[in-house]
């Protein structure tokens, strides 16, 4: 009796030590989350945050986390997860058939023929090339992609963040206007020379030395004088229209273009041709934020998935959202593959889980390898630099008027990996404060001065 009382006066004595002991592995994380409560800059926002644990499976932080956000190019997350799962090793760039008199090819959306980022794979363009005598026909059943996503801004088309979609894009579906001297423009593809005027009396913003209209006609004033590195990328609109033509201009060869019915000779058996290597194209979309070559992708995968019956971007995100992203907390809408849209709409938790599937199904050094690395490359080279030199996040930033997200990876400094999503929106000003303050909340995590169990 007397131990047994005993007993009971210890534990009345340690009792406050050991609610206060398991008190501390609770406050270690709520100290982040008050971080992210309390902060002045994302006061000034509608913010949202995830931190979540993937060995576990544990939500470490939740603020806001079930909300729905303007995701910005956090939605390439969800994209690079359709390329990885629907597309193979290299880019099938479309189906290829020939005869000793004809070569017919039917494109798949791929964004990489011509385009002046992925010359050194150019195999379709190589057989055109070499085509000799034959005829050239190009198959365009699947023309008629709406050129423009859904919720863009109508203000953007001019630029290259804003270039068309297309069933076969040439150039990146844009144009290199570059100085030739300091008076005078140049423009490449050569193909559009003939829409490049200068005006000795138009008086333009040097900021903007030229005028841009729905016909490609690019004018620039007299007044401007051009530095020697001097170049702008414009987006050319009605691709389809000028395909023919541009496609002539660089082989120096007619080539037939029509639908599938009205195709010259007798079926050929058809075979998929590959281009550029997969992650090639998927880490310059990824690390530049490359809306161009996100939406061609998306289109790329919906063909593959579809065994090529048609290009439908809707018909992929449907499906993936009801077949297989079926465990995302949230019902997002997701309407395109870049993000321009301000019609997509989703949460940081229903981010992470896309960044979890990713940790489990994809290879890790391969996937860290397609991700901005901070203090490195991509849109995070000038930001999240560690002291040590190696990078310790690795995320995707998504950034439009208003709006400023970046959801990814983060390891601390004794390896442990953690996932993470913030999404801010609804403020006014520059994107850099925001910027700032997740890059020092991200120091405190890499720190590891809040971390459970230490």
């Amino acid at each position: 009796m007397r131990i047994y009382t005993i007993l009971i006066m210890i534990g009345w004595v340690l009792a406050p030590f050991i609610q206060l002991a398991g008190q501390k592995t609770v406050d270690e994380w709520s100290v982040i989350a008050d971080e992210v409560k309390r902060s002045s800059v994302f006061d000034r926002a509608f913010t949202g945050f995830a931190l979540f644990n993937p060995e576990n499976g544990q939500t470490l932080v939740n603020v806001n986390a079930d909300k729905l956000f303007t995701p910005a190019s956090n939605v390439k997350i969800y994209t690079l997860y359709a390329c990885l799962r629907e597309l193979g090793d290299s880019l099938p760039s479309g189906f290829w058939s020939e005869d000793e008199h004809q070569i017919r090819f039917t494109p798949t959306g791929d964004p990489t023929f011509l385009h002046p980022y992925f010359q050194a794979w150019q195999p379709v363009f190589h057989d055109f090339i070499h085509a000799g005598n034959k005829a050239i026909v190009i198959d365009d059943r699947f023309k008629g992609m709406p050129p423009l996503g859904p919720g863009w801004c109508w203000d953007d088309t001019d630029f290259e963040y804003s270039a068309e979609r297309t069933f076969f894009p040439i150039f990146g579906n844009v144009k290199r206007v570059f100085a030739l001297s300091p008076d005078s423009l140049c423009i490449q593809p050569a193909y559009w020379s003939n829409k490049l005027f200068k005006d000795q009396w138009l008086v333009l913003d040097p900021r903007q030395p030229w005028m841009h209209d729905a016909n490609n006609t690019l004018t620039y004033g007299g007044n401007t004088v051009f530095k020697n590195d001097y170049q702008e990328w414009l987006a050319v609109r009605g691709v389809d229209q000028h395909l023919g033509s541009l496609l002539f201009d660089t082989l120096h060869r007619n080539v037939i273009i029509g639908a599938r019915a009205n195709l010259i000779g007798p079926t050929l058996p058809q075979r998929l041709r590959y281009a550029c290597p997969l992650d090639t194209v998927l880490r310059r979309m990824m690390q530049e934020s490359d809306n161009f070559l996100a939406e061609q992708l998306l289109y790329c995968a919906s063909g593959s998935h579809a065994d090529y019956a048609y290009l439908n971007q809707d018909s992929i995100i449907r499906w993936l959202l009801n077949n297989v992203l079926t465990d995302l907390p949230q019902r997002p809408r997701w309407v395109d593959g870049s993000g321009l849209s301000r019609y997509n709409l989703t949460s940081p938790n229903n981010t992470v889980r896309v960044l979890y599937r990713l940790w489990n199904e994809v290879q890790r050094d391969r996937l860290l390898s397609l991700f901005p690395a901070g203090g490195q490359s991509g849109t995070m080279a000038d930001w999240y630099r560690s002291r040590d030199g190696k990078p310790y996040v690795y995320a995707k930033t998504g950034t439009l008027g208003g709006v400023h997200c970046l959801s990814g990876y983060v390891r601390t400094k004794s390896g442990k990996w953690l996932i993470f999503s913030f999404m801010h929106n609804n403020y006014t000003g520059g994107s850099r404060p925001f910027r700032a303050e997740i890059q020092r909340i991200l120091e405190m995590i890499y720190n590891e001065k809040y971390l459970i169990g230490r």
